[in-house]
């Protein structure tokens, strides 16, 4: 029974094979041959269909429909590829379209298809895709023997007479950059949100259906045709606080034509925070109401603490003739001299400046405060004592109102490329700071307070940290509108190329930063036993680091309380004979520092008592 069945299918299945081939004609006299109605196709042909082109290629097996209207029918003896490009129809007597094997329908465009018995017939498989629509209409709308494939995004339905394959609607995102993206969905579905783009520069703002981006997409409709999304963007403008040495400020992003928020003041230890600039010279404060429509960097203004500043120029035998009576009138304050320099050859010659007497003369004269300085190339403890030496033989004792200083720095050409006998000595930071100690030391024991001039990267490798434990001060060289050197200094010269009435050449530009010295501590007092000073009284007390000198105070009956009785010179004169004491030889001291005529005093010691014999 189960024989007999199959034969009987078998049959059925010839049958509507010869059906087909009769209906097509004589198909087996010239095999694969195509026909459009009556006409068959060669190889390579292009005819014109109802306003459309038809056009085949035999190799490719490819029949491409443009925009055709087809009266009588497609039919192939083979497999057959459609391309469909714009809206076309097909009508046949039995059907629109018939193929002995597979057919494929893809491309970009609509297909209607209609025969008695089916729109469309194919004795293999069938297939759609791209964006391809077909519709077929007929006694079984589609009849295919093998089996059907369309994409999960397809919309198909297949009813009696009727079949139709929708293409999935496509939605295009304009990104605003690059290539557009797409994304397929099924006709009536929504669209689902996608993933939010990135772009360097740029915050995403959002999916917009007009290009103007004044609608925002609904992304809850269902979609029947195809869609474009765009997508928003606010362009980033970032804004760089550059705290210039004090505490680090992150990065502000805003939205372009936004203005910042003024973020919370950096911090610097010594320095008062006096607002940010728009420029590095620091001479326009940022106004931040201001709307910002670029990229900008803000610049931190800081004031030095101290109990005030004092403007001064350094000079040697390049200044010239100088004429200090027009420099005190430009309203400089202060001077430092050169006196000597050693020279940067291997032979290292110690020499004066030949300008030095006529400008420590003019400059006092004039009625500025006065310090001095020696430029170094010492490469030892013992060539820095030498140098020392050297340079209080030129001062000659003189008063001066200022500290002595060291120049210590590497010699460089005028390219700035460094050279000479320091640099090529090649010594460690703590070789540097035990010369400098060396060469303050005597100074100091000579009665003048001594300093050392020199820049950020010889004081960043431990010359700072030697120089402060010992209680000498720095120079500071670091050209520019401020420093970012954290360091403690007094000095700072801040420009090579200065103008000052009275020079007729640049000059170095400085800054004096005062501050109140530190109060004297560990006097004490004590009667001088001998007998050739029998009513002699000596007080001795710590070393203030910086100071200038000491002023003693003796208690003063008449007066009432302590006034001033005498001075010494120099940060280390911490001992004072006083060959005529007071009966009650109560005394106090104090550090003082000394500027354009005012005393920049420390506080006062705790008093003591001289027990007299």
């Amino acid at each position: 029974m189960k024989i007999k069945i199959k034969y009987i299918l078998l049959i059925i299945a010839s049958c509507a094979l010869l059906l087909c081939v009769f209906a097509a004609g004589s198909l087996f006299a010239a095999p694969e041959r195509v026909w459009i109605g009556d006409i068959e196709l060669a190889s390579k042909s292009e005819l014109e269909a109802g306003g459309g082109t038809v056009k085949y290629d035999a190799d490719k097996r490819l029949l491409t429909l443009t925009g055709a209207e087809i009266d009588g029918g497609i039919r192939s003896e083979g497999s057959l590829n459609i391309e469909l490009r714009g809206d076309s129809s097909v009508a046949g007597g039995k059907y629109g379209v018939c193929v002995l094997g597979d057919l494929c329908v893809f491309g970009d465009g609509r297909l209607d298809a209609s025969g008695k018995r089916a729109g469309v017939f194919a004795t293999g498989c069938f297939s759609v895709s791209e964006r391809a629509s077909l519709f077929a209409e007929g006694g079984k709308g589609l009849k295919i023997w093998g089996k059907t494939h369309a994409s999960p995004f397809y919309t198909v339905e297949i009813k009696p007479g009727k079949a139709s394959f929708r293409p999935p609607y496509t939605a295009t995102l304009e990104l605003g950059y690059g290539e557009p993206e797409y994304l397929r969905f099924k006709l009536g579905d929504r669209v689902e949100r996608p993933a939010d783009p990135e772009r360097s520069g740029y915050w995403f703002d959002g999916w917009y259906a007009d290009p103007e981006l004044t609608l925002p997409f609904d992304f809850e409709l269902g979609r029947n045709e195809d869609v474009t999304l765009y997508a928003g963007w606010i362009k980033i403008v970032y804004v760089a606080f550059d705290s210039w040495g004090g505490t680090d400020v992150p990065e502000a992003e805003i939205a372009f034509g936004d203005s910042v928020p003024e973020p919370p003041p950096p911090e610097r230890e010594g320095y008062i925070f006096e607002g940010w600039y728009s420029d590095s010279r620091l001479t326009e404060r940022f106004d931040f109401s201001k709307s910002l429509t670029e990229n900008t960097a803000l610049y931190a203004k800081w004031k030095k603490i101290c109990d005030a500043e004092y403007r001064g120029i350094d000079v040697a035998r390049y200044q010239l003739d100088i004429d200090w009576e027009a420099v005190k009138a430009s309203g400089i304050d202060f001077a430092v001299i050169r006196a000597g320099f050693r020279g940067y050859g291997a032979e290292g010659t110690l020499n004066a400046d030949d300008n030095f007497e006529a400008n420590i003369s003019g400059a006092l004269q004039a009625g500025l405060d006065v310090g001095v300085y020696f430029f170094s190339q010492a490469t030892s403890v013992a060539e820095a004592e030498e140098e020392a030496a050297f340079l209080l033989g030129l001062i000659d004792g003189r008063e001066l109102t200022l500290p002595v200083f060291m120049d210590y720095e590497m010699a460089s050409d005028q390219d700035g490329r460094l050279l000479g006998r320091l640099y090529e000595a090649g010594l460690s930071g703590r070789e540097h700071a035990e010369i400098c100690l060396a060469f303050c030391r005597a100074i100091e024991k000579a009665g003048y307070t001594a300093m050392v001039y020199t820049g950020v990267d010889m004081l960043s490798d431990g010359l700072a940290e030697a120089l402060e434990s010992e209680g000498y001060g720095v120079w500071l060289a670091n050209w520019g509108v401020q420093t970012r050197y954290n360091g403690a200094y007094s000095f700072w010269q801040y420009s090579s190329a200065g103008k000052v009435e009275g020079i007729s050449v640049q000059v170095d530009m400085n800054m004096r930063y005062v501050t109140s010295p530190g109060r004297v501590t560990g006097l004490k007092a004590e009667a001088l036993s001998s007998q050739a000073a029998e009513k002699s009284a000596r007080l001795t007390w710590d070393r203030v680091p910086q100071a200038f000198g000491y002023i003693i105070y003796r208690y003063d009956q008449k007066a009432g309380g302590y006034v001033e009785y005498a001075r010494t010179r120099g940060a280390s004169a911490t001992e004072f004979i006083d060959s005529q004491p007071a009966e009650d030889g109560r005394y106090a001291v104090c550090a003082v520092v000394r500027q354009s005529g005012t005393d920049y005093r420390g506080g006062l010691s705790d008093a003591v008592s001289l027990p007299l014999k």
